[in-house]
């Protein structure tokens, strides 16, 4: 069975018009390159709106949000729809991210809780990272790494009887 792979309906042509043709693939990693700036400039556009987060959340949130969507549809340019749907249905990340995702702008748009939206932005922060590491070979297993040892060093902090390095 194909993933979308008829053309002859609606949905399976907007899929076809975002799937990289393989004949073409310095210019597929040209969209990703152009669409990857893209996702980081809106990210980095909404740091400074980040002071604001008290007052006003809703643009940090709406940039952020849309930065890092930007940046998972990069993905699309150099991973076939189907290998890019089979890694990330297969991690929890990705339900944790799109949660993350909704209930961020719902947070940010709706309600003015600075602490919910805080709580959620690092949510979808780390989601999006680990979510974008692993979508690359070893990606998977080299976070797996990183989030042990972090794991045992924050262990080794809390274990000890006094927290001074003596």
């Amino acid at each position: 069975m194909q993933f979308f792979a008829e053309e002859e309906t609606l949905l399976g042509s907007l899929v076809s018009s975002l799937q990289p043709k393989k004949t073409e693939t310095q210019k597929n990693w040209g969209v990703f390159a152009i669409l990857f700036i893209a996702g980081l400039i809106l990210i980095i556009i909404s740091i400074p709106f980040a002071s604001f987060l008290i007052l006003n959340p809703k643009p940090f949130c709406l940039l952020f949000s849309v930065g890092s969507l930007v940046i998972l549809i990069s993905m699309l340019q150099i991973i076939e729809l189907k290998t890019l749907f089979n890694k990330i249905s297969s991690s929890a990340a990705t339900l944790i991210y799109l949660i993350s995702l909704i209930a961020c702008l719902y947070t940010g748009m709706f309600y003015m809780g600075y602490f919910y939206t805080l709580g959620l932005l690092s949510l979808q922060i780390s989601t999006l990272i680990y979510l974008t590491v692993s979508l690359f070979p070893g990606g998977k297993s080299g976070m797996h790494a990183a989030f042990k040892l972090i794991k045992n060093q924050i262990k080794g902090i809390f274990l000890k009887k006094t927290f001074l390095p003596l």
